[in-house]
């Protein structure tokens, strides 16, 4: 019996939520905008109105019985495939809707990119290809729900089919390439974490939306839901007409946007608000004006106006201008429009600007373009002296269960890229290398018998695959809040740059501590977690003076990462301390100094990793600190002026 296909939620039956709809027709209408990326919290109907649009897409024009979808009229994008089937003489046409087609977080790269046909290669003997989500997504859209929590190598892999528009496969002695191109829309949770800058940029436009919070809008939102989840069919077909003539209106702007023209003094205020929102790169230019373009041809005209720009530029910039997690981004619709007009204004006169618009006014909470970039000062970072330890440069070949971004790991669940083949020690697991296990299997003696096999695999010839991944990491700061570390100033200094590490380790999902020893003792002011906002409020409110229990500091942070190491097996720990190396307070009584370095032999033998930052200043210090990172067989920094960049920088560059 063949199952009927789920009933889509219709697009024009999701109550608000403008600025999302916007952004997803103005891709629908010209996808070389580039893309959404939407970020919101949950329950916000972000997946469901991904799902809807492509129910009012027009249709396209394929070849039929193509794994692409190429587009017979577009010779030049067409697969290796229909390029060799079209010698035999007029290819076969039909018409679809284009797909929607998922990219979950677990995915592996085979799945992805594709990979060898198994089955092909086992009764055939061939070298066939069988392709990947890339592959189903060519002309349709590709979704990847929580693209935040996404592993680098699919994000690196999806980077450069996006930018070059095919994807190309060389792997497992299989080499094609294929047309890849496609609406790259995501949804993310922003307290789940933050999204890789590359990945981050490559969406043409970026929406932040919530829930509604008018009361009738929100009963309205569950008679909807409750009537579409009674009967899907009778909900449908009650805003057929509704989606019919918002289908039609797609339709007509798709074949208008050829003839959209954008002026001049379009490109140069384009050009100017970039400029003066100071984004990087030109991809924010480019994707504006082809976005107001759209807009125009949505709205039915054939000339871009200041007020498509004012009405596109919120989603163009929104993302571009977040620097960290800690930026404030907020939407002043005002002092855009006014900016708009600045930017054209002939000798300064701004009531000479015609300042045409038909758009509506854009949702409060997008993007303040000009008044929320925060500046870092131009100085340069501090010189600093590194010593490190004779460590032996090695592969880490734990194999390990958690993602993140810090350091290469073996994968022990299956996802990571395929690095290499290996002979499983006991019972093979389900990825199993298939080019290992058929060259290993070829040359077992006589061919299977007629109809079988054209190659024999006998279980010593299977082989599995090697997947490598970026982890991540466990830091626990152990910062020194002590007199000994100076003037008021340079304890301000060392958190600026602790919170700054903190910044960068929330972005690549590393679970990051806080330990502070001062007087004859040492506290946890901020347990491992993921969140920036506490770590933020915490560090405000570090205590600082008194004397200085290193030895307290190093213990505590010993145990704080064997916590950790209790939670979750498979971290990376690190201890970053930061002092001047002067310890003047023991344990239970003994001497500062010999305990120091009696608890940094011990942080040694527990095989954690360790950096030590000597904030000691002047001619004729520093010996203490290095021999504290001496025996923790820590990498030693000297940083010549307690300077909060130097300390970021120095941290930085190491873990």
């Amino acid at each position: 019996m063949t199952r009927r296909p789920a009933q889509t939620y219709p697009f024009s039956a999701i109550v608000g939520q403008d600025d999302l709809k916007t952004a997803l027709l103005l891709n629908a209408i010209d996808p070389r905008v580039g893309g959404v990326l939407i970020r919101g919290e949950k329950g916000t109907a972000k997946s469901t109105a991904v799902r809807a649009l492509a129910s009012i897409l027009p249709e396209i024009r394929v070849i039929e019985s193509c794994a692409y979808a190429c587009d017979p009229f577009d010779p030049a994008a067409w697969c290796d495939e229909c390029r060799a089937r079209s010698k035999e003489g007029e290819l076969p046409k039909l018409s679809m809707r284009p797909r929607v087609v998922d990219l979950p977080v677990s995915a592996t790269e085979d799945r992805l990119v594709g990979t060898l046909d198994f089955e092909a290669a086992l009764k055939q003997g061939e070298r066939a290809f069988h392709p990947g989500l890339l592959a189903a997504a060519n002309r349709g859209i590709l979704y990847v729900d929580e693209v935040n929590l996404l592993d680098d190598h699919l994000v690196d892999t999806l980077l450069d089919a996006a930018a070059m528009g095919v994807n190309t496969v060389e792997r497992e002695g299989v080499s094609v390439v294929h047309p890849a191109r496609f609406i790259l829309v995501g949804t993310m949770n922003p307290e789940e974490g933050e999204i890789r800058p590359q990945l981050l940029d490559r969406f043409g436009l970026c929406v932040e939306i919530s829930a509604i919070r008018d009361t009738e809008d929100r009963v309205e939102i569950m008679r909807r839901r409750r009537a579409f989840e009674d009967d899907p069919r009778v909900f449908a077909r009650e805003w057929s007409d509704a989606e019919a003539e918002l289908r039609a209106r797609l339709d007509g702007a798709r074949h208008r946007l050829a003839s959209v023209r954008t002026g001049e003094e379009i490109l140069y205020a384009i050009a100017d608000l970039s400029v003066r929102a100071g984004v990087d790169g030109h991809r924010a230019d480019t994707v504006m004006a082809r976005a107001a373009a759209a807009y125009a041809a949505y709205d039915g005209r054939t000339d871009t106006t200041l007020g498509d720009v004012d009405r596109v530029a919120p989603y163009v910039l929104v993302h571009r201008l977040r620097r960290t997690p800690l930026d404030q981004v907020s939407y002043d619709p005002d002092t855009l429009r006014t900016s708009v007009v600045r930017a054209l204004a002939k000798d300064g006169d701004e009531s000479a600007v015609d300042y045409e618009s038909t758009a509506a006014t854009p949702g409060q909470g997008q993007v303040s373009i000009f008044d929320t970039q925060a500046t870092s000062s131009a100085g340069e970072p501090a010189a600093v002296e590194v010593v490190s330890p004779q460590l032996e440069a090695r592969f880490d070949r734990t194999r390990r269960s958690l993602a993140g971004k810090r350091h290469e790991s073996v994968a022990a669940d299956g996802r990571g890229r395929y690095t290499r083949a290996e002979k499983p020690s006991g019972s093979p697991s389900g990825d199993i290398a298939i080019d290992a296990t058929i060259r290993a299997a070829v040359g077992n003696g006589a061919p299977s018998p007629e109809g079988g096999n054209a190659v024999t695999v006998t279980p010593d010839d299977l082989r599995t695959k090697v997947r490598t991944r970026k982890v991540g990491a466990s830091i626990v700061f152990c910062v020194d809040a002590s007199g000994s570390m100076g003037a008021a100033s340079r304890i301000d200094a060392a958190k600026s740059a602790v919170l700054q590490l903190l910044s960068d380790a929330y972005q690549r999902r590393d679970r990051v501590a806080l330990v502070s020893f001062r007087g004859d003792s040492a506290e946890v002011i901020l347990a491992p977690t993921a969140s920036i906002e506490l770590a933020s409020l915490k560090l405000k409110n570090l205590p600082t003076g008194g004397a200085t229990p290193i030895a307290a500091g190093i213990d505590l942070g010993l145990e704080t990462l064997r916590a950790e190491q209790r939670r979750q097996a498979d971290t990376i720990g690190w201890l970053v301390l930061i002092t001047d190396g002067r310890a003047n307070v023991g344990l239970s009584g003994g001497v500062g100094s010999a305990d120091a370095l009696t608890s940094a032999r011990r942080f040694k033998q527990s095989g954690f990793r360790a950096l030590v930052l000597d904030t000691t200043t002047g001619l004729g210090g520093g010996d203490s600190a290095r021999e504290i990172a001496e025996a923790a067989g820590a990498e030693y920094v000297r940083i010549g002026s307690t300077d909060g960049r130097a300390i970021e920088s120095a941290v930085r560059q190491r873990i």
